[in-house]
């Protein structure tokens, strides 16, 4: 009999597996537009007056995170506490006292992976979750009497500089493996540049240590928690970094001392520190080299040395606060040099001195939204160029960007001029930091603007249940994405939405229709209004795309859960071909059952040629369709959730991937498995990933992309959905197939 059954049974085996594709690629599709519709509704449609009340001080929910293979719900009753409902303020403390708890642990947890060199745990134990947690801290903190003895700001602290620092001491360990090559290759010079590399790491890691045991002191004082053991793991581990450095630097260079003679300590950029010394090494033989480098105040000084070690430095204080006591003269060796640095504290009596800053002129005669400007600064002194000095740049109250002075005094000041760019807008400069050696008054330089035309356009979509979604784009006549400019929305006349474009000009925004407006006849409108920015305002009209059939009750992309229509027919389709091929096994059964099964000497054409077969049944082909669907109907985030679903079927059972799977981990299996490329299922992963859980739209262009690279990575995945009776371990080729009629 398994003859008689096996061919009909595959069949009907491939479409129920095509109608659980379509049914997970449709709830797949709902997320995506769901959360960008409801993100676009929740922040351009007015609250209600109690969703002040329904808010939680932890934060705003936000849209679903990209998943990991690790991902754990570490989420208890109390973290979902909404302190607004808190009974009394002992309630918030001991809510701040568990996730204080929290960052307490993960910060053991990091230093305790530290201490082991175990350096991609201890980065990963102060990953999202302690992210998370810190911002819940900072959230309920704010709710309670804490009158600054909160540790937010320590906790903050703690996560930049342990990141660093956990760095820092992994760097340290793979220079001092390189080292300890060079050494035994015997390359004295690479092995010398390597100890001095060790060296900075070493003094990076004194400081970013200290800032961490004064934060865990602070915190230890403030919170119920005691990070005395993580204190002591790491002063064990920098005292680890120290030892070995010192070792180092003793093995490999000869120390120096610095002397210098009288000199005058009343010293200003106008009257500058005159220094003579000499530079010895520790058994008084002179340092040998024609020249040294040396580092004074925050610059560089290059100066010519004597066959006796004697020098003589120049330095003209500028960024040092005026009112300085003392400046550090540091001997700076070549990095392949025998010798050791060394340096000297000099008193010295530092007085401020006004400078004069200049501007050039900008080169066009005209700018225009996302034009970029930029022009020269100049900063001196009595004619004297002021180098090295940091300069802080704006236009248009927005920051712009300027780098310090060169040796001839200038900088290069650029930006990009903002759509609030408008009349006579100013690029300025002035010092960055008050009480410098030098300082001088802002300079500015008038930015010749003028207005650009933009182009807005729009399309509106029914996603059921008399919700409408209405996305589009603004850029400038010459196809500039207009970004962060509000588009308002309405239905004759009245407004029912806003939306602000991204940095694709994109915007969507999702709203109900009044209730005398139907979508049948509504003309949506989307208007953007440049009054005060260097933008012309521009509208757009569209009507409403409708759902029709019986399915549109339940139709789009809406919270509610409905098929789009093209999916609805698709899943119809499935289901229709899904009961014939059960009437034709039922058939197939009966007509066996009463019918003499005969073996042929010599086997039937019928028997033996699979030609009136398909070789194979994509199952990924109906969702594809679906997607190129979702495609023609302007829904690139609905074809990209649809063609990913299709490529999971596809690919989910030669690799062995189960449903429970989030994405990453079936890419990640996939690849593994050798079913598919790298390269396409990440990008594709990826795609999927922006569309069902950002929010934010995906373009029509990148959706086509992503829907042909589906295609092709279904068309690797080997058939197994039917077989041919040779390859099939249930038919036997000898039986003969019952008829069919």
């Amino acid at each position: 009999m398994r003859g008689a059954w096996g061919r009909p049974a595959r069949l009907l085996w491939t479409m129920l597996v095509v109608a659980c594709l379509v049914a997970t690629a449709s709830a797949a599709a709902v997320p995506a537009g769901a959360a960008a519709d409801t993100a676009a509704q929740s922040a351009t449609v007015p609250a209600s007056p109690g969703a002040d009340a329904d808010r939680s001080a932890l934060g705003t929910a936000a849209t679903p995170p990209r998943q990991t293979g690790n991902e754990t719900d570490n989420s208890t009753g109390v973290i979902h506490e909404n302190p607004d409902e808190v009974d009394g303020e002992n309630e918030l403390d001991r809510l701040l006292s568990y996730l204080s708890g929290e960052l307490n642990g993960d910060i053991g947890a990091s230093t305790l992976r530290l201490s082991r060199g175990e350096y991609e745990a201890a980065r990963a134990a102060l990953g999202d979750d302690y992210d998370d947690s810190l911002g819940k801290y900072v959230d309920v903190e704010g709710e309670t009497e804490t009158d600054g003895d909160g540790a937010s700001e320590e906790y903050r602290t703690v996560v930049e500089t342990q990141r660093a620092y956990v760095d820092t001491v992994s760097e340290f360990h793979e220079t001092r493996r390189e080292y300890e090559a060079a050494r035994r290759a015997g390359d004295d010079e690479r092995a010398r540049e390597l100890a001095r590399e060790l060296t900075r790491l070493a003094e990076d890691g004194e400081s970013q240590s200290d800032r961490l045991l004064t934060a865990f002191d602070v915190i230890s004082n403030r919170t119920d928690g005691d990070l005395t053991e993580s204190s002591t793991q790491i002063e064990a581990v920098q005292a680890n970094v120290s030892e070995q450095r010192d070792e180092i630097v003793s093995r490999e260079f000869v120390a120096t001392s610095l002397t210098v003679d009288d000199y005058d300590r009343n010293i200003s950029f106008t009257d500058p520190l005159v220094l003579s010394g000499s530079l010895v090494a520790d058994d008084g033989t002179p340092v040998t080299g024609s020249t040294a480098r040396f580092a004074v105040g925050g610059q560089t000084i290059r100066t010519a040395v004597d066959a006796d070690g004697s020098f003589e430095l120049t330095y003209r204080p500028a960024r040092i606060p005026a009112g300085s006591s003392s400046v550090t003269v540091r001997y700076l060796p070549n990095d392949t040099s025998v010798y050791q640095a060394t340096e000297r504290v000099v008193p010295v009596a530092v007085s401020q001195v006004n400078a004069t800053a200049g501007l050039s002129e900008p080169a066009a005669p005209a700018y225009g939204y996302a034009d970029g400007v930029s022009v020269r600064a100049t900063l001196r002194v009595n004619g004297t160029p002021v180098p090295n000095y940091p300069l802080a740049a704006s236009f248009a109250e927005s920051s712009a960007t300027a780098s310090a002075t060169n040796a001839s005094g200038q900088s290069t000041v650029s930006t990009t001029v903002p759509a609030t760019a408008t009349g006579a807008a100013s690029i300025r400069v002035a010092p960055d930091g008050d009480g410098r050696a030098v300082t001088f008054a802002p300079a500015a330089v008038s930015v010749p603007l003028e207005t650009e035309g933009t182009a807005l356009d729009a399309s509106a979509r029914e996603a059921g249940n008399g919700t409408v979604v209405v996305d589009g784009r603004l850029e400038t006549d010459e196809g500039e994405a207009v970004s962060g400019q509000p588009v308002a929305v309405g239905v004759a006349g009245r407004e029912v939405a806003s939306a602000s474009t991204n940095e694709s000009g994109a915007y969507r925004a999702t709203f109900d229709l009044p209730s005398d407006a139907s979508a049948e006849n509504a003309t949506v409108s989307a208007a953007f209004d440049g009054g005060g920015t260097n933008l012309e305002s521009s509208a757009a009209t569209a009507s409403v795309r409708l759902v029709d059939g019986p399915a549109a009750a339940g139709a789009g992309n809406d919270a509610s859960g409905g098929l789009p229509l093209d999916l609805a027919w698709v899943v119809a389709g499935t289901a229709v071909v899904g009961l014939v091929a059960a009437v034709l096994l039922r058939r197939n059964r009966a007509g066996a059952s009463a019918t003499t099964t005969t073996v042929d000497d010599e086997p039937t054409a019928s028997d033996t040629d699979d030609s009136s077969e398909p070789d194979s049944v994509t199952t990924g082909t109906p969702a594809l369709d679906a997607a190129v669907d979702a495609l023609d109907a302007g829904r690139p985030n609905d074809a990209v959730v649809v063609a990913y679903a299709g490529v999971r079927q596809s690919l989910g059972p030669a690799a062995g991937v189960d449903d429970a799977a989030t994405h990453w981990e079936f890419c990640d299996r996939c690849v593994d498995a050798g079913v598919a490329p790298a390269d396409a299922l990440e990008s594709l992963t990826a795609g999927y990933e922006r569309a069902a859980y950002s929010g934010l739209s995906v373009s029509d262009e990148a959706a086509a992309e992503l829907v042909e690279t589906a295609r092709s990575l279904a068309g690797t995945a080997a058939p197994d959905a039917t077989d041919s009776p040779d390859s099939d371990g249930d038919a036997d080729a000898s039986e003969a197939v019952g008829a069919v009629e």
